[in-house]
């Protein structure tokens, strides 16, 4: 069913080829492009494009993979995030990007239905959905347009006001609940019929929207802890229609497999796995020693999973050529064991540092550069879901809610919700990624031989450091929560030996666009001056107290 709304999104998207990347000033200034457009549609085109528009998927994992040492190696990850360097087309990228496209399109969705009951459903959905696309952005750069953000057209209102994060997370609890009230509230509403991730069910609109708010008060946590408590308690509350309980609830993109172009309009793929891929003669997706090291330490069945180390040479193994790489992995474990495998360091390049290797009897040749473990290829493909909120997450959360404020009613104690959620994170590999199983006696030697710490610290460290794991498809949320919760501990690049450029220390938000600067200067410089004068990437966001 979800698959249908895909080619559904097709014309759509060829409509919206000649929509290009635009300042503020030009937002919405062609009423063609909005008012006549099914709003059904415009929502598969703004659910498509969240992971499907290569050019900002590309500076995201850039920079928020690499400041969170998930990914380290290729070029762009090492260049960026891996040596902390500023660099203004990229990162401004996911700031006009995403205003241009899918946000604006939604603004446009809510304006031209809120007034229609017959389609309340449809604004309730986009308004959740708006909320999660902003808080995207928020939880990057900070202040930002919120407000009055995409009404170029609606209100001839060019230059918007950078909101206050602060502002911005009190206005995403109203609307969260406001909107999750709505849906349903009208008996004779018309179905959603461009709804890529549920495929209209409001049921798991409503969970989606109450697990967001659950997500979004943990911000909280260290800023204000109790709002932070109220606002989990509100989730909560069974009469607002329940949080996401099981992987079949799961708030997923569905994506179409086999499409590998280049053509940052073709939405209908992951983009997230054609950065993956590359553009080299092999894919780089290199596993960083942070991330391979704590699997490996501890002996977690995931490891194997997650990284493989293939053989990229002798071949061109672009695009869905990839596929075709020999994987060494077993061959090496079984001639040098696992310290064959060497993972590249934060603020390294692949070729730096360069790693022993072995000789390889598969592939008759001396196997060196590819001992660096790489990304499964099974999260190379182009239908790998775009993750907005796992079962996994939910119950990982609910884990530390319930740890710091044990009066919480939330059905299970925090060790039963760690290990809910660990093992969904354990279970999401083969069931969404497709990878082996993970065996029960796998599961079972790993639970024997890392319980459940004793210690409030050491419990709160665990929860999140297997958030950390989890969130290595959604590095947006991999790098709020490493931020928000100060877990797992990582070392600055230069700790490691590496030169860094423009930081000491793992920047804590992205900079603000410099065209921002000519095109909207007077609140983009009162959003400055509430930095202390410059555009500071070292100073956190409001909730980001560690």
């Amino acid at each position: 069913m979800r698959n249908k709304h895909i080619y559904f999104a097709i014309v759509f998207m060829m409509i919206l080829q000649c929509i290009a990347c635009k300042p503020f000033d030009e937002l919405n200034t062609d009423p063609t492009k909005s008012s006549s457009m099914d709003p059904n549609m415009q929502l598969s085109y703004v659910q498509l494009s969240t992971y499907g528009m290569v050019e900002p998927i590309t500076a995201i994992q850039s920079y928020a993979s690499s400041f969170v040492q998930h990914f380290q190696g290729e070029y762009n990850t090492t260049y960026h995030g891996g040596i902390y360097r500023r660099v203004d087309q990229m990162s401004a990228t996911i700031w006009s990007e995403y205003y241009n496209k899918p946000i604006k399109n939604l603004v446009d969705i809510i304006h031209h239905t809120q007034e229609d009951p017959a389609l309340s459903n449809l604004n309730a959905v986009s308004r959740i959905y708006k909320v999660y696309l902003f808080s995207l952005l928020t939880d990057l750069f900070g202040d930002i347009p919120y407000s009055e953000a995409g009404k170029g057209y609606i209100d001839q209102n060019f230059t918007p006001r950078y909101d206050q994060q602060k502002d911005i997370y009190t206005d995403f609890f109203t609307e969260l609940s406001a909107a999750s009230v709505q849906l349903g509230n009208n008996p004779s509403a018309k179905a959603i019929n461009g709804d890529v991730i549920y495929n209209g069910n409001l049921a798991l609109w409503k969970r989606l929207a109450n697990s967001l708010h659950l997500r979004y008060a943990m911000r909280l946590t260290k800023v204000n802890p109790q709002l932070a408590m109220q606002e989990v308690t509100k989730a909560l509350d069974p009469a607002r229609g329940g949080l996401i309980t099981s992987t079949d609830q799961q708030a997923l993109i569905s994506y179409l497999p086999d499409i590998f172009d280049w053509d940052a309009n073709e939405i209908r793929r992951n983009a997230q796995a054609q950065v993956y891929i590359g553009r080299e003669s092999a894919p780089l997706p290199f596993i960083c020693s942070s991330l391979w090291n704590m699997l490996r330490d501890s002996q977690d069945p995931r490891l194997f999973r997650i990284g493989r180390i293939y053989w990229g040479e002798k071949g061109n193994y672009t695009g869905l050529e990839s596929f075709n790489r020999k994987d060494l992995t077993e061959e090496a474990l079984n001639r040098s064991g696992i310290s064959i495998f060497q993972p590249v360091n934060p603020g390294y390049y692949w070729w730096e540092k360069w790693p022993s290797g072995y000789w390889s009897n598969k592939v008759n040749a001396w196997v060196d550069k590819w001992t660096r473990p790489q990304l499964n290829q099974a999260f190379l493909k182009g239908n790998i879901p775009g993750v907005i909120m796992t079962y996994s997450e939910v119950q990982l959360l609910f884990a530390e809610a319930k740890l710091r404020w044990p009066t919480l009613a939330t059905g299970s104690t925090v060790e039963e919700h760690y290990n809910k959620g660990v093992n969904a994170a354990m279970e999401l590999l083969s069931g969404t990624y497709k990878t082996s199983i993970i065996t029960a006696d796998e599961k079972q030697n790993y639970w024997q031989t890392h319980p459940f710490p004793a210690t409030y610290q050491q419990q709160l460290k665990c929860i999140n450091e297997q958030l950390w794991i989890l969130h290595l498809t959604n590095p947006t949320e991999a790098y709020a929560n490493w931020r928000r919760s100060g877990y797992p501990i990582l070392k600055n690049a230069n700790e490691y030996g590496a030169i860094t450029i423009d930081a000491q220390t793992i920047p804590r938000r992205l900079p603000y666009p410099l065209f921002e600067k000519s095109y909207n200067p007077l609140n983009y410089q009162q959003a400055i001056d509430r930095l202390g004068g410059t555009d500071n990437w070292i100073k956190g966001v409001w909730w980001d107290k560690n």
